[in-house]
Parts: structure tokens; C-alpha cells; sequence
């Protein structure tokens, strides 16, 4: 069951390809497009770039788990230039916090608890507005000092004025490049679109689907939930990484998103099936059911 490497690093290449593509979108097309053209464009184009980060992200979560090399060291520094560059973060750093989340799911000592928000219109618009994250990084931060990681607190702080640099020089060249429609592209894309689909994704992947919005999971135990969704293209897209059979790995962690299939063929054949297809759903079933309770609550 070792991870297919090749699969893993095309889909990595994948997204910085897609990525380039959205950058380079608005400044060709504004030199043929009329001005309304373009500024349908930005939008598109913004959630472009958004929807790629987002899945880009997801492979900093495979590195954590060693999964993009077989050597670790190679591994984590594979990790932080191809993908934890652009999100301001190591993927020791990451590691660490969620590591900790695969040990405490559901409970109070979890470090990734974006699944404690309803999908209220509130917390959307914290979500668009980076509000949330930086909630997160808040929390984050204060989790490192409270357990003394002093060395992974300051590498967290160069990794993250290198990420500054990196989205600072590409916002630079695409003004440089008479494209100030294609910058804030960008910007809307990295500050905004981004966000919104990694808390979204969060909390489709782990929220109790009929919990109002007025319990504090702070002070209640939310309890772990996970979930398998389809196994088609949008799902697959959407859930880059194998994130759209998230069950199958907080189940065991070890396993590479891209031995899903066998790992999920195996286990359907154990007393475990049962358990695997009560938790079956679509993105957009649960996201339904999720909204209309934020709407009750």
C-alpha cells in the first residue's frame, strides 16, 4: 500500500499548471474582451485560481503524512516548496497541529475545529473576508506557545513572510505587466475565494449534520464525524487528495489517497461495510442539509 508517487506528484503538477492558467487569464483576455467581458472574467477567473489553491492546499496535508516522497526529509522539503509555500506554513509545523487532530477529533483538545461553525451567512462572510483564518492562525499560535514549540513558532513566522513575498511578487509582475484587473484577480482569489472553500469543505467534512447553530462546541463534545462522498469527477476534484473519502483516512492515516481504492474495496468486505456506507453522502446533499439548519438555528 505504499503511496503511487507518480499519481501524486501529476496531480500536484496539475494544479500549478491550472494555477498559471487562471493567473495568465485576465491579462490576455482583456487585450481582445470588451470592459463587461473582463469584469465577468475577474470573477470567473478569481474562482478559478481559488478552487486550485484550495486543492493544492490539500497536498500539504499529504505531506504531513509523508506521502509525496518515500524519504522524509525529502518528503517535507518537497513539501514546503512545491505546496506550503503559497499558505504561509511548514509541513513540520503542519504536522504537528494536525497530527494532533487525527489524535483528538471531536474533542476538546482538537486543533482544527473550523467544523465548530454552522454555515451560517456570519460565518461565510467571515470565511470571504479572512476573518476565520486568521482566527485560525490566533489559535494556532497560541497552541505552540502553550505546549513551548518555540523553534516551530519562529519557522511558522519565516513561512509565512515567505509566502507574503511569493503572492507580493506575483500581484508585482502581473502589474508590471499592465494587468491590474489580472492583480486583483489574484488578490480576490487568495484572500476571499480560497478561504471560503477550505471552511466550507471543513465543515461538510466534519460537522454533525444536525447540529443548530447555537451550540458552543467549545464547552459541548462535538463527537468525530466523518464521511465518504462520491467517487466521481466533481467529487474527486473537489475532494483533491482523496479528501472525498475522508473516512477512509482518519480511519488510517498512513495510507495514501491514492490506495483508496483499494483500501475502501478491502474494507467492504469486512464488518466495517456497514459502518462505510451509513456514512456515504454527496457534497451537495450534505451541504444542503447543513445550510438548512444554519437557517433553523
Amino acid at each position: 500500500m505504499q503511496p503511487r508517487y507518480g499519481i501524486v506528484w501529476r496531480d500536484i503538477g496539475f494544479c500549478h499548471l491550472f494555477l498559471a492558467v487562471g493567473a495568465l487569464a485576465v491579462p490576455v483576455a482583456s487585450q481582445v474582451l470588451p470592459a463587461a467581458a473582463t469584469a465577468a472574467l475577474v470573477v470567473l477567473a478569481a474562482c478559478w485560481i481559488g478552487f486550485w489553491l484550495h486543492s493544492l492546499f490539500l497536498f500539504g496535508h499529504e505531506a504531513a503524512h509523508t506521502n509525496l516522497a518515500s524519504r522524509r526529509k525529502t518528503n517535507d522539503r518537497l513539501g514546503d516548496w512545491f505546496v506550503w509555500i503559497l499558505y504561509g506554513s511548514t509541513t513540520v509545523n503542519y504536522r504537528y497541529t494536525h497530527m494532533t487532530h487525527h489524535a483528538h477529533l471531536g474533542d476538546h483538545e482538537d486543533t482544527e475545529t473550523t467544523y465548530h461553525l454552522c454555515l451560517s451567512v456570519l460565518n461565510m462572510l467571515k470565511a470571504v473576508t479572512g476573518i476565520h483564518v486568521l482566527e485560525v492562525l490566533l489559535r494556532n499560535r497560541g497552541h505552540s506557545e502553550k505546549h513551548k514549540k518555540s523553534t516551530r513558532t519562529s519557522s511558522g513566522v519565516l513561512a509565512s513572510l515567505r509566502s507574503v513575498v511569493v503572492h507580493a511578487a506575483v500581484v508585482a509582475g502581473l502589474l508590471a505587466a499592465g494587468s491590474r484587473l489580472g492583480a486583483l484577480t489574484w488578490v480576490i482569489a487568495v484572500g476571499a475565494v480560497f478561504p471560503l472553500l477550505a471552511t466550507v469543505r471543513t465543515i461538510v467534512e466534519h460537522r454533525q449534520l444536525e447540529a443548530p447553530c447555537d451550540v458552543d462546541f467549545s464547552v459541548e463534545l462535538h463527537g468525530p464525524v466523518n464521511r465518504l462522498f462520491g467517487t466521481g469527477p466533481v467529487s474527486r476534484t473537489f475532494g483533491s487528495a482523496g479528501f472525498n473519502q475522508h473516512l477512509l483516512h482518519h480511519w488510517d492515516p498512513a495510507i495514501s489517497y491514492t490506495r483508496f481504492a483499494e483500501m475502501g474495496e478491502f474494507l467492504s468486505r469486512t464488518p466495517l461495510a456497514a459502518e462505510m456506507e451509513a456514512s456515504r453522502t454527496g457534497y451537495g446533499a450534505a451541504f444542503r442539509t447543513l445550510i438548512r439548519e444554519a437557517r433553523h438555528g
